[in-house]
C-alpha cells in the first residue's frame, strides 16, 4: 500500500467513526478481521500461549494484545485517544425560541469555535432503551443533514472579524428547524432517535449524543484535511501496525477515552484500564506479581498523539530551532515541565528505528510564552512506571473542526510503529 492508498484508507476510517463509539466499533472489527478474540472484564479469561485478545471498556476504549513466549520480557505498546473535541447534547436538550428549534449543548474539550459556524451537522453517539423488560444499547448516526450553528450577520456583529469572542452559553445553539408551536420542541429528540432506530421514542432511556462534521475527507494535493485527525490519525496509524506487524515478541494497544478533558475517567489514561489488562493477562499466563513487575521494567510505551506543525500564516507561534513541517517526517515531542513522556533514554530507541528505516524525525517543543497541551503518556508512565515517549504527525489547524495534515507522515508514522512492533 503507498502513501496515497494508505490515507485514503485512514480518511475512510475517520469518515466511519464521528465519534468515539465509532472509532472502538471499527478498531474492533479489523482486530476481528485479523484473528483477535475478544475478551471481556466481567468474565473469566481463557486464554493460550501466543494469543492474540483485545478487551473494550464501555465502548469507548480498547485494549489489544499478542502474547509472546516470556511476558516477563516486556510489552512494548502504542497509546492513542479516540475522541475528539465537539458537543455533547445535554439533557432535556430542546429550545424553542423566537420560531426555531434549537439544541442545549455543552463544549467537549478545547475547541476553536468558529470553525463549528455555518457547517452542516448532524449526530452520533450511544442510545440506551428498554426492550422488553431489559436495558440494551445501540450505536447510532443519524446520516443526514441535521443542524447547523449559523453566524450573526456582520451588519449585525461589526466586531466578528476584530475582537468578538464567542460565548458558548450564549452564541453556539444549533439550529434543527423552523417551528411554528412551542409544543413541537417536545420530545423532538427522541422522535428522531426513535425513527432512527426503529424503536418507539418512549422506551428510550438515555442518550449520549454528539455533534459532527457532515463534511468528508479530502486530498488537496500532498496533504489531506478532515476532522479527528487528532487523534483518529495516531489510532489508524498504530492499529494497522499492531495487525499487520509479524512478531514473536508481546505487543499491546492501548485506545483511552477522555484525553481532552483530562482523562480521569473509567476509560481514561488515569483509570486503572491498561494496568489491569497487562497485570491480568501476566498472571494467566504463569506470571506472579514479581513477573508482572519486572515486565513493566523491561517495557516500553509510544504515546501517539499528534503535534503541530509551523503554520506560514502564524510562525510566531512555533520555537525558533524546532521547526516543524508537513511531510517532513514523524515528530518527538519534548516538553521540560513533565507534558511530554519522552526522555533520552526513549528517545534514542526512535532515533533508531528511523535511521534503520532510513526515515526522517522532527523535534517539537512549546515556546517558553506558550502552554501546550499533554497527553497520555505522562500520565501512563507515572502510574505504571514504563518508559515513554512522546510522538505525533505534524498538524495544522489542531481541534478545529477540519484539521490538515501531510500524506508522506502518516505512512512514516505507520512504518516507524510496525518496526517498533517488530524489532526483538
Amino acid at each position: 500500500m503507498n502513501s496515497l492508498e494508505f490515507i485514503k484508507d485512514l480518511i475512510k476510517f475517520i469518515d466511519d467513526s464521528p465519534v468515539s463509539y465509532y472509532a472502538v466499533e471499527n478498531a474492533r472489527k479489523i482486530l476481528k478481521e485479523n484473528g483477535y478474540t475478544e475478551l471481556f472484564e466481567n468474565e473469566k479469561w481463557d486464554i493460550k500461549a501466543k494469543g492474540k485478545y483485545f478487551v473494550v471498556r464501555d465502548g469507548t476504549a480498547l485494549f489489544a494484545i499478542n502474547l509472546g513466549e516470556d511476558l516477563r520480557d516486556g510489552f512494548d505498546i502504542i497509546g492513542s485517544h479516540t475522541e475528539s473535541p465537539t458537543f455533547k447534547v445535554k439533557s432535556n436538550p430542546e429550545m424553542a425560541e423566537n420560531g426555531y428549534l434549537k439544541l442545549n449543548v455543552e463544549v467537549y474539550g478545547g475547541m476553536i469555535y468558529s470553525t463549528w459556524l455555518d457547517r452542516t451537522l448532524s449526530l452520533a453517539g450511544k442510545v440506551v432503551y428498554e426492550k422488553e423488560g431489559k436495558l440494551v444499547s445501540s450505536l447510532i448516526n443519524i446520516d443526514k443533514d441535521l443542524l447547523t450553528i449559523p453566524n450573526a450577520a456582520i451588519h449585525m456583529n461589526r466586531t466578528v472579524n476584530k475582537d468578538f469572542a464567542y460565548n458558548p452559553q450564549d452564541n453556539l445553539y444549533p439550529i434543527i428547524t423552523t417551528i411554528k408551536d412551542k409544543a413541537q420542541k417536545d420530545g423532538y429528540i427522541q422522535k428522531i432517535i426513535g425513527e432512527e432506530l426503529g424503536i418507539d421514542p418512549k422506551a428510550i432511556i438515555d442518550y449520549d449524543l454528539s455533534l459532527y462534521d457532515r463534511q468528508k475527507g479530502t486530498i488537496i494535493n500532498d496533504m489531506y484535511q478532515i476532522g479527528r485527525i487528532d487523534n483518529l490519525g495516531s489510532v489508524h496509524a498504530s492499529l494497522m501496525a499492531f495487525v499487520n506487524s509479524d512478531s514473536t515478541k508481546t505487543n499491546a494497544l492501548i485506545l483511552n477515552d477522555n484525553e481532552e478533558i483530562g482523562s480521569r475517567t473509567r476509560t481514561g489514561a488515569f483509570s486503572p484500564f491498561l494496568g489491569d489488562c497487562l497485570k491480568r493477562f501476566t498472571l494467566l499466563s504463569g506470571g506472579n506479581e514479581e513477573d508482572y513487575q519486572i515486565a513493566i521494567e523491561n517495557s516500553f510505551l509510544i504515546s501517539a498523539d499528534q503535534a503541530h506543525a509551523i503554520h506560514p500564516n502564524f510562525k510566531g507561534f512555533s520555537d525558533p530551532t524546532n521547526e516543524v513541517r508537513m511531510n517532513e517526517g514523524l515528530v518527538i515531542k519534548i516538553a521540560a515541565n513533565g507534558a511530554y513522556s519522552t526522555n533520552i533514554s526513549s528517545k534514542a530507541r526512535i532515533i533508531k528505528i528511523a535511521r534503520d528505516l532510513g526515515l526522517k524525525l522532527q523535534t517539537f517543543h512549546n515556546r517558553n510564552d506558550k502552554q501546550g497541551g499533554s497527553t497520555i503518556g505522562p500520565i501512563a508512565s507515572a502510574n505504571l512506571g514504563i518508559r515513554s515517549i512522546d510522538v505525533g504527525e505534524p498538524i495544522l489547524a489542531m481541534h478545529s473542526i477540519r484539521e490538515l495534515g501531510g500524506i508522506e507522515d502518516h505512512m512514516d508514522a505507520y512504518k516507524i510503529y510496525k518496526r517498533f512492533y517488530e524489532e526483538d
